[in-house]
């Protein structure tokens, strides 16, 4: 998280989304508006620092969370299940 010394712009931006992801995923609605939104916003945030993320880049970093436990560890750390929750949002925003 974005807290330690040296985290920069990016890391405190991605750090704000992963929670916000967290906060919706008891929830378990990953095609409600707020989801959506947030998607949109990761999206942008992956092409602004990671040269790009067109419609299959995003499908296949949906499949990858919402599938792969390798990613459930990293990403579980802003909450149970935030993982899955932003893989299957991801799938819905795309309407996989």
């Amino acid at each position: 998280m974005a807290n330690y010394i040296g985290a920069g712009r990016e890391q405190a931006e991605e750090d704000q989304l992963l929670q916000a992801f967290a906060a919706l995923a008891p929830a378990d609605d990953p095609a409600c508006r707020e989801a959506r939104e947030l998607v949109g916003q990761w999206q942008t945030h992956i092409a602004r620092y990671h040269g790009g993320c067109d419609r299959e880049k995003l499908l296949r970093m949906g499949r990858l969370y919402a599938a792969d436990d390798r990613f459930a560890e990293m990403l579980d750390s802003y909450g149970d299940g935030t993982a899955h929750y932003i893989g299957e949002a991801i799938l819905s925003y795309l309407g996989e």
